[in-house]
């Protein structure tokens, strides 16, 4: 049926190369939606025009399906994949209700063939502005900065500069410098080292966020260690040992999520101080919504209470920080298993390539998830749609030779 399909629109002589053009298209549709969740995500108020989120939907199932029609040598494994993949996503979006999984399902498929650095390239360009557009917005006052006191004395002062949480304008700032490191790659310099952990510094300062300014504090380390030959990449990644290591880290991570919410308990002294102090309260929310929820094939609508977008909380407070908690109690087990599977596959691709500094994005992605929620927003997280996408090492090998000759144009001056 598609073979018939691509011959039919073969035969309208149509000169413009719709697969050719077709990267340029999909990371045109990728900032639109990137953008606009970002601003969902920010104190602005702004009136979007009526059916606006409808239409890009729609705008961007018709791409997808129109590139991956005219796609060239396309193997039935990848169409099965892809089968699975939307089966999976488009029965947890009508059982869960969660519109965003089908924004993130056009963005897996359509990646289909885009190198994953021009991906990359456009999310950094899309926070860029819209976190400094954001930040002056807090500062001047048309978008609201919301201040948050917390401790026993209110000593914790945590800002959040017009994004709608502290911790989120953190997650912003931490996926950012992932993004940033996996395209400068080995070619990052001390000075940019420098900035990177200045950033995180002040972050931390503003928003009091630990968890991701100890990722960050590890991503900076460890790029520092890359930097000066002291942790070469390729060299860890020939050992078996470290190559085992690195595929499991999905599996061990969402494991011990599970597994230690599933057994908290507050007679448990070790599970209580936990609870109390490092996890702040996760736990206990996360055993609350296993308990009155549980996990479901494909999930279901769980409504939460937390403090995003304002100061003031009505109600109970309820909120799934994990991201595997969340993900297997809202958008189902099937669902929650293929999302583990994506990190296996991604660091798969990684370990092939050679790419290091990726498979250590991925692996601190997914430690970050076992205390926040980002893992499957992929207006924070740009990993998570890069199942189909060009991971080729070619671009970066042609950066390598470009930074050579630059090298060289400068030792001879």
């Amino acid at each position: 049926m598609i073979k018939d399909m691509k011959t039919r629109i073969s035969k309208l002589n149509i000169d413009f190369d719709f697969e050719a053009y077709w990267e340029i298209i999909y990371l045109i549709l990728l900032a639109f939606f990137v953008g606009m969740r970002f601003l969902l995500s920010t104190m602005f108020t702004i009136y979007w025009p009526k059916y606006f989120y409808r239409t890009l939907t729609v705008i961007g199932v018709v791409l997808v399906l129109l590139h991956l029609m005219m796609a060239k040598d396309i193997s039935k494994k990848e169409i099965a994949a892809m089968l699975v993949v939307t089966f999976v996503f488009m029965m947890s979006h009508y059982v869960s209700r969660y519109d965003f999984l089908v924004d993130l399902l056009i963005l897996i498929l359509g990646a289909y063939r885009v190198n994953f650095r021009n991906i990359l390239k456009t999310y950094i360009a899309v926070w860029s502005v819209l976190l400094v557009v954001t930040i002056i917005g807090a500062m001047m006052g048309l978008a609201e900065n919301l201040v948050y006191y917390q401790g026993e004395s209110g000593e914790r002062v945590r800002m959040a500069l017009g994004i709608c949480y502290p911790t989120d304008l953190a997650a912003y700032v931490a996926f950012l410098m992932f993004a940033y490191v996996c395209v400068r790659d080995e070619y990052i310099t001390y000075l940019e080292i420098g900035v990177m952990a200045a950033l995180a510094g002040a972050v931390y300062y503003v928003t009091d966020a630990r968890t991701d300014f100890v990722v960050m504090i590890f991503m900076i380390l460890i790029v520092l260690l890359t930097k000066k030959k002291i942790l070469y990449n390729e060299k860890m990644l020939e050992k078996d040992a470290v190559e085992k290591m690195i595929y499991a880290v999905p599996i061990i991570t969402c494991s011990i999520s599970l597994w230690i919410t599933s057994i908290f308990d507050y007679g448990n002294d070790i599970l209580f101080k936990l609870n109390e102090g490092f996890a702040s309260s996760r736990l206990s929310l996360g055993k609350q919504a296993i308990d009155e929820y549980g996990i479901s094939l494909f999930g279901q609508h769980v409504y939460e209470k937390g403090y995003g977008g304002t100061t003031e909380l009505t109600g109970t407070y309820f909120f799934m920080d994990s991201s595997y908690i969340s993900i297997f109690i809202k958008y189902g087990a099937l669902f929650g298993l293929l999302i583990v599977t994506l990190n296996i596959k991604l660091l798969k691709d990684g370990y092939k390539e050679k790419w290091g500094l990726f498979c250590v994005s991925i692996i601190l992605i997914c430690t970050q998830s076992m205390m926040e929620h980002h893992m499957i927003q992929y207006w924070y997280n740009p990993f998570i749609i890069c199942f189909f996408c060009d991971m080729n090492n070619d671009i970066r090998m042609k950066i390598g030779k470009m930074n050579s000759k630059i090298l060289n144009l400068n030792q001879n001056i």
